[in-house]
């Protein structure tokens, strides 16, 4: 029997110790304890602290507001709200609070987003290094010298090229037309480069590999997971199976 043990050599068995909490005595003198209710004038409710002013303070407002609309933005409640709404199907989001979330949306985009003309010349910047990088390690693993100016000139030449590329992948990634060129593209890119490393002579590769590579890793890098994977089984089926044993 489970006991409740106060002293060494005193032991109460639990069953009595509970009859005798549980036991409502009628007089003051009775051997059994009497459990007070407590009253519910004397109850005090949890609630949310005062801050400086005197208002309710919640720890939400600890969270910064440009936070606050990251959260809401991939949450996708908005979107789900919509569905829902489309499908005549209920929601447990208010109308009003739903246009609260859209005025937070709407903030949060003017906010954040950049111009598509600058996030294009961003990208631009950052492949064109890619690309002179690609350019200066080809020429250095075939033995052929190039200077900075020369490798400076041809990321030149190709800033053009990967502008128009950027910006119009950027502006209509979200349209699955684009998302399916984008798919081709890369397989084509990655396996025309595996095939111009096994088959093709030292000049083809110095010519067509930098700009290969760096239309390559930018497509692969923009796509979505499921795309990227795609590529990658592809261009390595392409590199295991090797159907051109010739060269072109």
């Amino acid at each position: 029997m489970v006991t409740i043990t106060e002293d060494e050599g005193d032991n109460v068995p639990l069953a009595q110790s509970l009859k005798e909490l549980t036991t409502e005595n009628t007089s003051d003198t009775g051997p059994g304890p009497k459990l007070e209710y407590p009253n519910a004038s004397r109850i005090v409710r949890a609630g949310p602290k005062l801050g400086a002013d005197g208002k309710p303070h919640y720890l939400i407002d600890d969270i910064p507001d440009n936070e606050k609309l990251r959260l809401i933005r991939e949450s996708g409640l908005l979107k789900k709200y919509s569905k829902s709404k489309d499908s005549g199907a209920g929601s447990d989001v208010g109308e009003d609070e739903v246009e609260d979330l859209q005025a937070l949306q709407a903030e949060y985009d003017r906010a954040s987003d950049i111009p598509p003309w600058m996030d294009a010349v961003i990208y631009t910047v950052g492949l064109a290094a890619v690309f002179g990088l690609f350019e200066a390690l080809v020429n250095q693993q075939y033995g052929v010298e190039v200077s900075f100016s020369e490798v400076i000139q041809r990321m030149a030449k190709t800033a053009p090229a990967l502008y128009a590329i950027v910006y119009v992948t950027l502006r209509f990634r979200r349209t699955r037309i684009v998302n399916l060129l984008m798919l081709v593209a890369a397989c084509v890119s990655g396996c025309y480069f595996v095939h111009l490393n096994m088959h093709s002579p030292r000049l083809g590769i110095m010519r067509r590999a930098p700009g290969l590579v760096t239309l390559w890793m930018y497509l692969t890098f923009l796509m979505d997971v499921r795309p990227a994977i795609i590529n990658a089984i592809v261009v390595g089926l392409f590199w295991l199976i090797d159907p051109f044993k010739q060269s072109i």
